[in-house]
Protein backbone atom coordinates (compact mmCIF):
# COMPACT_ATOMS: atom_id res chain seq x y z
CA UNK A 1 0.00 0.00 0.00
CA UNK A 2 1.35 3.98 -1.04
CA UNK A 3 2.25 5.88 2.64
CA UNK A 4 2.11 9.45 3.02
CA UNK A 5 5.60 10.54 3.39
CA UNK A 6 6.85 12.99 6.51
CA UNK A 7 10.26 13.64 4.82
CA UNK A 8 10.60 17.51 4.42
CA UNK A 9 13.97 19.08 3.54
CA UNK A 10 14.82 22.55 4.46
CA UNK A 11 14.46 24.71 1.34
CA UNK A 12 17.76 24.85 0.18
CA UNK A 13 18.10 21.65 -0.20
CA UNK A 14 15.08 20.66 -2.38
CA UNK A 15 17.46 19.71 -5.27
CA UNK A 16 17.30 16.45 -6.42
CA UNK A 17 21.47 16.60 -6.74
CA UNK A 18 21.95 18.31 -3.08
CA UNK A 19 20.22 15.77 -1.98
CA UNK A 20 22.08 12.91 -3.84
CA UNK A 21 25.84 14.98 -3.09
CA UNK A 22 25.00 15.70 0.00
CA UNK A 23 25.64 13.09 2.16
CA UNK A 24 28.96 12.08 0.70
CA UNK A 25 30.53 15.80 1.57
CA UNK A 26 29.13 15.53 5.17
CA UNK A 27 31.83 14.75 7.60
CA UNK A 28 32.61 11.29 8.46
CA UNK A 29 30.92 9.40 11.75
CA UNK A 30 33.19 6.99 13.10
CA UNK A 31 32.76 3.34 12.91
CA UNK A 32 32.37 0.75 15.42
CA UNK A 33 34.39 -2.01 16.30
CA UNK A 34 34.18 -4.53 13.35
CA UNK A 35 34.58 -7.93 13.18
CA UNK A 36 35.41 -9.69 10.03
CA UNK A 37 34.00 -13.04 8.86
CA UNK A 38 34.42 -14.17 5.15
CA UNK A 39 31.49 -17.11 3.99
CA UNK A 40 32.36 -20.00 1.93
CA UNK A 41 29.96 -19.86 -0.81
CA UNK A 42 28.35 -23.21 -2.64
CA UNK A 43 29.63 -22.52 -5.91
CA UNK A 44 33.37 -22.02 -4.46
CA UNK A 45 33.42 -18.28 -4.21
CA UNK A 46 33.13 -16.12 -1.19
CA UNK A 47 31.98 -13.13 0.35
CA UNK A 48 33.01 -11.48 3.00
CA UNK A 49 30.65 -9.52 6.11
CA UNK A 50 31.51 -6.81 9.16
CA UNK A 51 29.62 -7.24 12.34
CA UNK A 52 29.04 -5.11 14.93
CA UNK A 53 28.68 -6.30 18.49
CA UNK A 54 28.55 -10.49 17.16
CA UNK A 55 28.57 -11.53 20.02
CA UNK A 56 25.77 -9.70 21.52
CA UNK A 57 22.33 -11.59 21.78
CA UNK A 58 19.78 -8.69 20.00
CA UNK A 59 17.93 -7.86 17.44
CA UNK A 60 20.41 -8.09 14.41
CA UNK A 61 20.24 -6.03 10.94
CA UNK A 62 21.94 -7.35 7.67
CA UNK A 63 22.98 -4.28 5.29
CA UNK A 64 23.55 -4.84 1.91
CA UNK A 65 25.15 -1.99 -0.12
CA UNK A 66 24.42 -0.34 -3.30
CA UNK A 67 26.63 0.01 -6.62
CA UNK A 68 30.02 0.65 -5.98
CA UNK A 69 29.60 1.17 -2.09
CA UNK A 70 31.65 -0.19 0.79
CA UNK A 71 32.40 0.84 4.64
CA UNK A 72 33.33 4.26 3.40
CA UNK A 73 29.83 5.26 2.07
CA UNK A 74 27.61 7.56 4.22
CA UNK A 75 24.31 5.78 4.43
CA UNK A 76 26.44 2.72 5.86
CA UNK A 77 28.28 4.34 7.80
CA UNK A 78 25.41 6.18 9.62
CA UNK A 79 23.50 3.06 10.25
CA UNK A 80 25.97 1.43 11.34
CA UNK A 81 26.62 4.24 13.87
CA UNK A 82 22.98 4.10 14.84
CA UNK A 83 22.63 -0.13 15.23
CA UNK A 84 25.63 0.72 17.74
CA UNK A 85 24.04 3.55 19.17
CA UNK A 86 21.18 0.76 20.04
CA UNK A 87 23.27 -2.30 21.03
CA UNK A 88 22.18 -3.92 18.15
CA UNK A 89 23.82 -6.41 16.06
CA UNK A 90 24.29 -5.30 12.57
CA UNK A 91 26.19 -7.00 9.81
CA UNK A 92 27.62 -5.33 6.63
CA UNK A 93 27.83 -7.93 3.82
CA UNK A 94 30.13 -7.10 1.13
CA UNK A 95 28.97 -8.45 -2.26
CA UNK A 96 31.29 -10.07 -4.61
CA UNK A 97 34.40 -8.25 -4.93
CA UNK A 98 33.36 -5.43 -2.87
CA UNK A 99 35.30 -5.83 0.18
CA UNK A 100 38.80 -5.06 -0.89
CA UNK A 101 40.01 -8.76 -2.47
CA UNK A 102 38.70 -10.46 -5.94
CA UNK A 103 36.73 -12.72 -5.71
CA UNK A 104 37.63 -16.20 -6.89
CA UNK A 105 35.26 -16.90 -9.66
CA UNK A 106 34.78 -14.88 -13.02
CA UNK A 107 31.16 -14.49 -11.74
CA UNK A 108 30.85 -10.52 -10.75
CA UNK A 109 28.14 -9.08 -8.37
CA UNK A 110 24.93 -7.62 -9.81
CA UNK A 111 21.80 -6.04 -9.10
CA UNK A 112 20.18 -10.02 -9.12
CA UNK A 113 22.27 -11.77 -6.93
CA UNK A 114 19.21 -13.34 -4.40
CA UNK A 115 20.95 -16.07 -4.35
CA UNK A 116 23.84 -14.80 -2.58
CA UNK A 117 21.97 -13.15 -0.22
CA UNK A 118 19.92 -16.32 0.24
CA UNK A 119 23.01 -18.56 1.17
CA UNK A 120 23.79 -15.11 3.62
CA UNK A 121 20.60 -15.43 5.75
CA UNK A 122 21.31 -18.99 5.99
CA UNK A 123 24.47 -18.22 7.49
CA UNK A 124 23.52 -15.78 9.83
CA UNK A 125 20.40 -18.01 10.93
CA UNK A 126 23.02 -21.07 11.85
CA UNK A 127 25.73 -18.93 13.22
CA UNK A 128 23.91 -16.47 15.12
CA UNK A 129 20.56 -17.87 15.70
CA UNK A 130 18.96 -14.16 16.12
CA UNK A 131 15.70 -13.66 17.49
CA UNK A 132 14.61 -10.71 15.67
CA UNK A 133 16.48 -10.40 11.57
CA UNK A 134 15.91 -7.58 10.04
CA UNK A 135 17.80 -6.35 6.19
CA UNK A 136 18.30 -3.26 4.96
CA UNK A 137 19.25 -2.77 1.54
CA UNK A 138 19.87 0.28 -0.59
CA UNK A 139 20.06 0.85 -4.22
CA UNK A 140 21.11 -2.33 -5.91
CA UNK A 141 21.19 -3.87 -2.90
CA UNK A 142 17.46 -3.01 -2.23
CA UNK A 143 16.83 -4.65 -5.60
CA UNK A 144 18.25 -7.83 -4.55
CA UNK A 145 16.63 -7.84 -1.43
CA UNK A 146 13.08 -7.06 -2.81
CA UNK A 147 14.07 -9.87 -5.79
CA UNK A 148 14.69 -12.22 -2.94
CA UNK A 149 12.10 -11.66 -0.96
CA UNK A 150 9.30 -12.18 -4.17
CA UNK A 151 10.96 -15.39 -4.81
CA UNK A 152 11.16 -16.87 -1.31
CA UNK A 153 8.06 -15.42 -0.60
CA UNK A 154 6.59 -17.08 2.95
CA UNK A 155 9.85 -18.72 3.36
CA UNK A 156 11.80 -15.77 3.96
CA UNK A 157 13.37 -16.04 6.44
CA UNK A 158 13.57 -12.73 8.18
CA UNK A 159 11.02 -10.63 10.30
CA UNK A 160 10.74 -7.14 7.93
CA UNK A 161 12.70 -5.60 5.53
CA UNK A 162 13.52 -1.90 4.09
CA UNK A 163 14.19 -1.29 0.31
CA UNK A 164 15.91 2.41 -0.21
CA UNK A 165 16.25 3.98 -3.55
CA UNK A 166 15.33 1.08 -5.86
CA UNK A 167 16.14 0.42 -8.69
CA UNK A 168 12.80 -1.27 -9.99
CA UNK A 169 13.14 -1.53 -13.18
CA UNK A 170 16.76 -1.70 -14.30
CA UNK A 171 16.30 -0.96 -18.39
CA UNK A 172 14.58 2.23 -17.58
CA UNK A 173 17.23 3.12 -14.89
CA UNK A 174 20.30 2.04 -17.04
CA UNK A 175 18.68 4.54 -19.95
CA UNK A 176 17.56 7.26 -17.42
CA UNK A 177 21.21 7.82 -15.45
CA UNK A 178 22.65 8.80 -19.30
CA UNK A 179 20.54 11.53 -19.78
CA UNK A 180 21.62 15.13 -18.60
CA UNK A 181 23.25 15.85 -15.22
CA UNK A 182 22.73 12.37 -14.24
CA UNK A 183 25.75 11.53 -16.66
CA UNK A 184 28.11 12.41 -13.88
CA UNK A 185 26.65 9.94 -11.88
CA UNK A 186 27.36 7.34 -14.63
CA UNK A 187 30.96 8.46 -15.19
CA UNK A 188 31.87 8.02 -11.44
CA UNK A 189 30.18 4.71 -11.12
CA UNK A 190 30.67 3.20 -14.71
CA UNK A 191 34.28 4.21 -14.50
CA UNK A 192 34.89 2.02 -10.90
CA UNK A 193 33.70 -0.65 -12.39
CA UNK A 194 35.32 -1.02 -15.78
CA UNK A 195 38.72 -0.34 -13.81
CA UNK A 196 37.52 -3.07 -11.69
CA UNK A 197 36.98 -5.43 -14.08
CA UNK A 198 40.90 -4.28 -16.06
CA UNK A 199 42.10 -5.06 -12.48
CA UNK A 200 40.64 -8.15 -11.43
CA UNK A 201 41.30 -9.93 -15.31
CA UNK A 202 44.81 -10.40 -17.40
CA UNK A 203 44.78 -8.79 -20.68
CA UNK A 204 44.63 -12.57 -22.24
CA UNK A 205 41.83 -13.71 -19.32
CA UNK A 206 39.50 -10.87 -20.94
CA UNK A 207 40.30 -11.29 -24.25
CA UNK A 208 39.30 -15.08 -23.86
CA UNK A 209 36.30 -14.14 -21.74
CA UNK A 210 34.96 -11.15 -23.36
CA UNK A 211 37.04 -10.61 -26.42
CA UNK A 212 37.48 -7.43 -25.06
CA UNK A 213 41.66 -5.66 -24.62
CA UNK A 214 41.38 -3.69 -21.17
CA UNK A 215 41.41 -0.65 -23.68
CA UNK A 216 37.80 -1.83 -25.16
CA UNK A 217 36.79 -1.97 -21.40
CA UNK A 218 37.64 1.18 -20.46
CA UNK A 219 36.34 2.43 -24.01
CA UNK A 220 32.67 1.20 -22.96
CA UNK A 221 30.62 4.45 -22.47
CA UNK A 222 26.89 3.19 -21.04
CA UNK A 223 25.58 1.06 -18.43
CA UNK A 224 23.76 -0.89 -20.97
CA UNK A 225 26.87 -1.17 -22.99
CA UNK A 226 28.60 -3.04 -20.31
CA UNK A 227 25.69 -5.09 -18.93
CA UNK A 228 25.67 -6.00 -22.44
CA UNK A 229 29.38 -6.93 -22.72
CA UNK A 230 30.60 -7.83 -19.58
CA UNK A 231 28.21 -8.30 -16.86
CA UNK A 232 25.99 -10.63 -19.16
CA UNK A 233 28.99 -12.59 -20.41
CA UNK A 234 30.31 -13.55 -16.69
CA UNK A 235 27.09 -14.36 -15.41
CA UNK A 236 25.32 -16.56 -17.85
CA UNK A 237 22.37 -13.94 -19.24
CA UNK A 238 22.20 -13.98 -23.04
CA UNK A 239 22.87 -10.08 -23.25
CA UNK A 240 22.10 -6.55 -21.02
CA UNK A 241 17.95 -6.98 -21.90
CA UNK A 242 17.72 -11.11 -20.32
CA UNK A 243 19.46 -9.68 -17.43
CA UNK A 244 17.89 -6.77 -17.15
CA UNK A 245 14.24 -8.83 -17.27
CA UNK A 246 15.83 -11.69 -15.01
CA UNK A 247 17.18 -8.84 -12.39
CA UNK A 248 14.80 -6.40 -11.89
CA UNK A 249 12.47 -6.30 -8.70
CA UNK A 250 9.72 -4.84 -10.64
CA UNK A 251 8.84 -8.55 -11.90
CA UNK A 252 8.58 -10.09 -8.14
CA UNK A 253 7.45 -7.82 -5.50
CA UNK A 254 3.61 -8.72 -6.25
CA UNK A 255 5.09 -12.03 -4.63
CA UNK A 256 6.42 -10.67 -1.47
CA UNK A 257 4.86 -12.25 1.42
CA UNK A 258 7.08 -10.83 4.27
CA UNK A 259 6.58 -7.04 6.14
CA UNK A 260 8.38 -4.74 3.80
CA UNK A 261 8.92 -0.93 3.60
CA UNK A 262 9.76 0.73 0.45
CA UNK A 263 11.47 4.73 0.89
CA UNK A 264 11.85 6.50 -2.15
CA UNK A 265 11.72 9.79 -3.91
CA UNK A 266 10.05 10.91 -6.84
CA UNK A 267 12.94 13.32 -7.95
CA UNK A 268 15.72 10.36 -7.63
CA UNK A 269 18.59 11.23 -10.48
CA UNK A 270 19.94 7.81 -11.16
CA UNK A 271 15.96 6.95 -12.45
CA UNK A 272 12.81 7.69 -13.97
CA UNK A 273 9.55 8.54 -11.68
CA UNK A 274 7.82 5.98 -14.23
CA UNK A 275 9.83 3.09 -12.41
CA UNK A 276 7.58 3.43 -9.05
CA UNK A 277 5.38 1.10 -9.02
CA UNK A 278 1.47 1.16 -8.75
CA UNK A 279 -0.05 0.81 -5.93
CA UNK A 280 -2.01 -1.95 -7.83
CA UNK A 281 0.96 -4.07 -8.27
CA UNK A 282 2.02 -3.85 -4.72
CA UNK A 283 1.21 -6.88 -2.15
CA UNK A 284 -0.56 -6.21 1.20
CA UNK A 285 2.82 -6.79 2.95
CA UNK A 286 4.49 -4.00 1.42
CA UNK A 287 4.07 -0.55 2.12
CA UNK A 288 5.83 2.24 -0.56
CA UNK A 289 6.62 5.63 1.18
CA UNK A 290 7.24 7.91 -2.02
CA UNK A 291 8.50 11.28 -1.08
CA UNK A 292 8.90 14.30 -3.34
CA UNK A 293 12.62 15.09 -2.60
CA UNK A 294 15.03 13.26 -1.44
CA UNK A 295 17.44 12.65 -3.86
CA UNK A 296 19.25 9.03 -4.55
CA UNK A 297 19.74 7.60 -0.71
CA UNK A 298 19.98 11.17 0.48
CA UNK A 299 16.89 12.21 2.60
CA UNK A 300 18.99 14.87 4.36
CA UNK A 301 16.31 16.26 6.64
CA UNK A 302 18.34 18.50 8.74
CA UNK A 303 22.49 19.03 8.33
CA UNK A 304 22.79 20.05 11.56
CA UNK A 305 26.45 21.54 12.94
CA UNK A 306 27.79 18.26 11.77
CA UNK A 307 26.39 17.82 8.72
CA UNK A 308 24.53 14.87 9.81
CA UNK A 309 20.99 13.61 9.49
CA UNK A 310 19.50 10.31 10.14
CA UNK A 311 16.14 10.59 8.66
CA UNK A 312 16.42 7.72 6.97
CA UNK A 313 17.62 5.12 9.81
CA UNK A 314 15.84 6.57 11.93
CA UNK A 315 12.66 5.37 9.47
CA UNK A 316 13.81 2.47 8.62
CA UNK A 317 14.99 1.39 12.54
CA UNK A 318 11.21 2.58 13.44
CA UNK A 319 9.92 0.65 11.02
CA UNK A 320 11.69 -2.49 12.33
CA UNK A 321 10.77 -1.81 16.09
CA UNK A 322 7.33 -2.64 16.12
CA UNK A 323 8.07 -6.50 15.23
CA UNK A 324 10.13 -6.95 18.46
Amino acid sequence: MLKESHFEPPWWLKNRHLQTFWAPLAPRLPLPKMVRQRLELSDGDFIDMDWVNPERDAPTVVLLHGLEGDINSPYLRRMLFQIEQRRWRGVLVYWRGCSGEDNRLDKTYHSGRSDDLDEVIAEIHASKAPDKLFVAGYSLGANVLLKWLGEQQDKAQIDAGCAVSTPFNLSICADSIDQGFSKIYKYFLLNSMKKRIVRKFPEHRLLELLNLSPRDVMAINSFREFDNRVTSFLNEFEDADDYYRTASSIYYIGTIKKPALVIHAADDPFMSPEIIPREDQLPDSLELLISEYGGHVGFVASPGSKGVSFYLEETILGYFDPFL
